[in-house]
């Protein structure tokens, strides 16, 4: 490395005269050079006359501008002579301090709405007969905005509500006592059962005395068969008359029963005749009402679903119903803004999650110039694993008159208050390739390039966050003019 010769006062006041010699010497050989081209002009305005002199005058000032030019590019490009000094610019340099900044968080997201809602259609091959609002217009919930036509459905509708009716007659039917005459009538079987049933007890005690005369017989003509008193044949006649008369018997028991059983079918029936129908019968019509009762609902819930309305409060962002459409199930037929409540999703970067707090203050700046504030209302709980972004969902006023739309860019910033950082001078950056890089003095007053990581840039000071260590010296001014390894000369060192 070539070491510096320091300058010395003799040395520079022996230069300062030669170079007023040169400049004296300049100016006598330019005063002679315009002497002889005066002289010149005068002659040549001698011999053309008065009426020429225009034309003279424009070319001769031509000349006189030229000589004088070629005379300061030969004064200018005499070499300079070389005294030594390698250094290829002066330069301050200022060295690298902590410092109290007001740091500011910058947030840039697009304007969404809060809850954005669908409204379709809930009943599919209908025709819209009507719709009622337009994009940009605000409602009510429960406000109608179309209708389908529903004559089908309540056709229908009124056919169960007809079946309806009619079953409700029915129970009441079922429920009340029959007709007098009828009532009567029964009356008057179940007296006929109740004699029959007398008549065949009657029929039983015959059966059961001659089954028992007939028994006696039959035992006393076994006695005077032993002594020979009768023929076998009058005794085998008694004892088939005694076989018959226990058949009769039985039959005139079973009888009997077949005719008690008929009578208390007979007092059944009286009784329901006086009291109402069957309990199983009023079950049965009650059974009916409900599921004809089911049918008006459903049908009443779609004559309803033909009529569309408002879910809630809020503003009509698209409408894709026209009238004479068919409908499909599910179809969508508007949007809206739930309660006309917006909000700004901006992307922040991992590193600066830990600065946010729900319900911070955000002052957002629209393309238009127009500033809004809004409030952090909550911060994405994960961190996309490709951007390493999170989403941070910011609340921001409902104006109509601010121009704010869903879909619009907006950037905003959050004051974080005054931090203790590392900065430079902003003209110490320089922008290089897309990389921020500074000059670093070393030794022998040279300087080379060091690439920095930047955060947030405080009226004249912009944060460093790598790449610079406090106490190191920069350069402030001439930054933009240096390369790798120039020597410079120092100016006086900021220490501010």
């Amino acid at each position: 490395m070539p070491q510096l010769i320091p300058r010395t006062e003799e040395k520079d006041a022996v230069e300062e005269k030669n170079v007023v010699k040169e400049n004296n010497a300049v100016k006598e050989n330019n005063s002679v050079e315009v002497r002889s081209t005066n002289k010149g002009f005068m002659e040549q305005m001698a011999s053309f006359g008065r009426s020429n002199w225009k034309p003279i005058a424009i070319v001769v000032t031509l000349l006189v501008c030229t000589a004088l030019g070629i005379r300061i590019y030969q004064n200018f490009s005499k070499p300079i002579k070389d005294d030594g000094d390698k250094a290829v610019l002066t330069v301050t340099v200022e060295p690298v301090n902590n410092k109290a900044v007001h740091r500011t968080l910058k947030l840039a997201g697009t304007v969404w709405a809060w809850d954005p809602l669908t409204i379709g259609a809930e009943v599919g091959g209908l025709r819209i007969e009507s719709v009622r609002v337009e994009e940009g217009d605000l409602v009510k919930r429960g406000q109608v905005l179309a209708t389908l036509n529903s004559s089908i459905i309540r056709a229908q509708l009124e056919k169960e509500r007809a079946k309806l009716r009619r079953t409700h007659i029915s129970l009441e039917k079922t429920k009340q006592p029959n007709r007098p005459m009828d009532i009567n009538r029964i009356k008057a079987i179940v007296a006929q059962a109740s004699a029959i049933v007398s008549q065949e007890e009657s029929n039983v005690l015959r059966a059961k005395a001659n089954l028992r005369n007939a028994q006696m017989s039959a035992a006393r003509y076994q006695a005077l068969r032993k002594d020979g008193a009768v023929s076998a044949e009058d005794l085998d006649n008694r004892e088939t008359s005694a076989t018959t008369a226990n058949a009769d018997h039985g039959t005139a028991l079973q009888r009997l029963e077949a005719a008690r059983f008929a009578q208390t079918q007979e007092h059944e029936n009286l009784k329901l005749a006086m009291e109402g129908g069957m309990s199983q019968d009023i079950d049965m019509a009650k059974a009916d009402i409900a599921e004809i009762q089911a049918s008006v609902k459903q049908l009443e819930a779609q004559v309803a679903q033909t009529i569309i309305k408002a879910p809630s409060d809020g503003l009509i962002t698209k409408r894709m119903a026209h009238i004479g459409d068919v409908t499909m199930a599910n179809e969508d037929l508007f949007q809206m803004v739930r309660d006309n409540r917006y909000e700004v999703r901006a992307q922040v970067p991992e590193q600066d999650l830990s600065y946010l707090r729900a319900k911070q203050l955000v002052k957002f700046l629209g393309a238009a110039g127009d500033t809004m504030n809004g409030v952090i209302r909550e911060i994405s709980p994960t961190v996309d694993t490709n951007t390493r972004l999170a989403t941070a969902r910011i609340d921001i006023p409902y104006d109509p008159r601010s121009g704010w739309r869903p879909g619009m860019f907006v950037s905003g910033l959050v004051d974080l208050g005054e931090i203790t950082a590392l900065v430079v001078q902003g003209p110490s950056v320089v922008d290089k390739d897309g990389r921020k890089i500074v000059y670093v003095l070393e030794a022998e007053n040279r300087v080379f390039s060091r690439e920095i990581k930047t955060g947030d840039r405080t009226g004249d000071f912009v944060e460093v966050l790598s790449g610079l260590k406090a106490g190191e010296k920069v350069v402030t001014t001439g930054s933009g003019f240096l390369k790798d390894g120039d020597t410079v000369r120092l100016g006086a060192i900021e220490t501010k």
